[in-house]
């Protein structure tokens, strides 16, 4: 069949109907808003999903596949561009509606990937089904497009094979080979996309000394540029509303002649810059954002955490002993389904400095655009946009922010600091990802949280349980991620008043907490004497007792591959193997055991003895191998009659 066959076969442009099918009835609702209401329907020509954003009001909308109208086309390339955009809209919406939930920001990134294939399948003049059915022409086009949306493809192409028959696809999907070919490009792209860099040590160090400077220096101006921010703001409610915008601009001019005078002092050129009032926000989101880097910096917490802070309450003492640190509460939606979830971090003197500053400017925008109470309004936010005190500032000008102060600190990158990413990390091309000697530092704000996990553990200072609460994982492996490399790093000698102290006194509470995930909130089999043991010690106590043990001694918890451990004291028979096949013979007290991972393992070591037996089979290798198999086989038989 020819391409011009194919356009013909479509639903939609057959003889006896012209017109492009439509998959679903224009009015089901897709959006709704907070209150349940609809927001957007399926013939829109957008859909709405602000409602869905972490601060309920940013801007997010889906857009669909369409032709430059300015640009002349043919009757069949016009029609081909229609089918197109049905399917595009049809195949997001079960995206969307089918399967788990999916943070917005998810499905904007879909979105965008399926609208780079309508306009590859356009080109081809193929619909856009033909071309993701089709694994060749999949694995051809996809090195085209970015690691994001290639990562999207896959998914997508997964809702269109599972929903086929509604869809109308005659084709034979072989989802298999289009998989494999999508996977075979991510491999190759995973060469050189690893995880995040680490900052080295001598730039991490500069990085935070200029920044913590540079406080002094929003604290001493923020008095003049939020009292010039409020002036500006009611010299635009006073301005005559039925006057011309000339007018208006010439009251504005009358009335702020002292203002701009002061605003001279901040750097401010009124023949040069433009508008007084797009210098005093600009001057305002530049603060916010060197705030909101001094917060991450100072708490391991990630982006879209810190972008939802809440106005009211985000900070909270902590009385230990003759320290003092600090709370800051938020919330975190990554492991929870996009749901937000209320949470802390500790954090240091110099990180609740920064958030005292950022409260001043929050509290300041509330009043002057909503006319609000800081002291009542529970959804304002901690760094919300200059025009609106519920929502958060655009990617865009965070980003832009960012930049711009890696263009003012001018930390430049030198040798001995790549010679230490290398001693991390010898076969990664650095400067592939911008890390160049001479060159500033390219900073994101990913690697900041990577950066302080390492540190902070290298210090010794603080436990693994206590880094594991403080980023809020939910499992080990994640913890080893982020401190990952952390016996390689150059260490970093903290004083007696950081809060990296703090942070470690926390560890009884992180172990409670890990055993809360780990046990009680766990979907799995739990086996092993230990899980008994803390099953029958806990299951008469509240949470506020159990607590109390943990805090002084009485009970622990502690993660191992296997499960867990809840030893009190120091293991007596320490397992020379990352797997503890010691605890498992002995049938330990304190060990407990998930009945998966145990299963996992049990299957990767039968893979290991049956390739050792093929090749080097009655070797020393083999003989431990097969004595630990029997083990773990002996252990699961045990455990299981025993939980019967």
């Amino acid at each position: 069949m020819n391409r011009s066959d194919k356009l013909l076969s479509v639903p939609g442009l057959a003889e006896d109907d012209p017109g492009p099918h439509v998959y679903f009835p224009a009015d089901l609702v897709v959006t709704r808003d907070a209150e349940g209401n609809p927001c957007s329907r399926y013939g829109d020509s957008r859909w709405d999903l602000s409602a869905q954003s972490t601060d309920g009001v940013s801007g997010r909308s889906l857009g669909f596949f369409e032709l430059d109208p300015t640009v002349a086309v043919s009757q069949a390339s016009g029609d081909l561009a229609l089918v197109i955009r049905e399917q595009h809209k049809a195949l997001i919406w079960l995206y969307m509606d089918a399967g788990r939930l999916r943070a917005p920001s998810t499905c904007v990134r879909a979105c965008l990937a399926l609208g780079q294939w309508c306009t590859k399948a356009h080109a081809l003049g193929l619909t856009l089904f033909d071309l993701l059915t089709d694994p060749r022409l999949v694995a051809e086009h996809v090195v085209d497009l970015n690691q994001t949306y290639a990562n999207s493809s896959s998914a997508l192409i997964q809702t269109l094979w599972r929903n086929k028959a509604t869809l109308g696809v005659e084709a034979h999907i072989r989802l298999a080979e289009l998989k494999a070919a999508i996977a075979l490009d991510r491999s190759d792209r995973d060469r050189d996309e690893r995880q995040t860099p680490l900052i080295p040590s001598r730039i991490y160090c500069a990085m935070l000394g200029q920044w913590l400077a540079r406080l002094d220096l929003i604290e001493g101006e923020l008095d003049v540029l939020l009292d010039a921010y409020r002036q500006s703001m009611a010299a635009s409610r006073a301005a005559p509303e039925d006057g011309s915008p000339g007018q208006r601009k010439y009251f504005r001019a009358q009335v702020l002649q002292v203002v701009v005078e002061r605003m001279k002092t901040l750097g401010y050129d009124p023949d040069s810059m433009g508008p007084l009032d797009n210098f005093i926000a600009g001057r305002l989101n530049t603060h916010q954002s060197q705030l909101m880097h001094v917060v991450i910096g100072f708490t391991g917490m990630r982006v879209g955490e810190a972008k939802i802070l809440p106005l009211r309450n985000a900070i909270e003492p902590i009385e230990d002993g003759a320290r003092q640190g600090h709370w800051v509460n938020g919330y975190t939606h990554k492991l929870n389904g996009g749901v937000k979830k209320p949470t802390s971090w500790v954090t240091s003197p110099d990180g609740a400095r920064a958030i005292r500053l950022a409260q001043r400017i929050a509290g300041v925008i509330l009043e002057e655009v909503s006319a609000g109470d800081p002291a009542t309004d529970t959804k304002a936010l901690l760094f919300p946009s200059t025009e609106n005190p519920y929502r958060a500032k655009n990617s865009l000008t965070l980003y832009e922010h960012q930049s711009r102060l890696v263009e003012r600190d001018q930390i430049l990158v030198t040798q001995e600091d790549i010679e230490e990413l290398d001693r991390l990390e010898l076969q990664r091309g650095w400067d592939r990802e911008g890390i160049v000697v001479g060159q500033p530092w390219p900073l994101a704000f990913h690697q900041l949280r990577r950066s302080l996990s390492v540190y902070a553990h290298r210090s010794g200072m603080v436990s693994l349980p206590a880094l594991k609460a403080q980023l809020q994982h939910i499992t080990d492996e994640m913890r080893r991620y982020y401190s990952d490399g952390y016996s390689k790093a150059v260490n970093l000698v903290f004083d007696p008043d950081h809060f990296s102290h703090e942070w470690n006194a926390a560890k009884e509470e992180s172990s409670y907490f890990g055993y809360v995930m780990g046990m009680l909130f766990s979907d799995e089999s739990l086996l092993g004497r230990g899980a008994e043991l803390m099953v029958q010690t806990v299951t008469s106590r509240t949470p506020q007792e159990t607590l109390k043990h943990f805090r002084d001694g009485t009970l622990a918890y502690k993660e191992t591959v296997l499960g867990g451990c809840v030893a009190t004291g120091e293991c007596k028979t320490p397992p020379l193997e990352p797997i503890p096949f010691d605890c498992l013979e002995s049938n330990c007290i304190n060990i407990v055991v998930h009945a998966r991972r145990l299963d996992r393992i049990i299957d990767s070591q039968e893979s290991v003895v049956s390739s050792l037996q093929s090749m080097q089979e009655g070797s020393v290798e083999h003989r431990l191998e097969v004595n630990h198999l029997k083990i773990l086989l002996q252990a699961r038989q045990k455990l299981k009659e025993k939980a019967a």
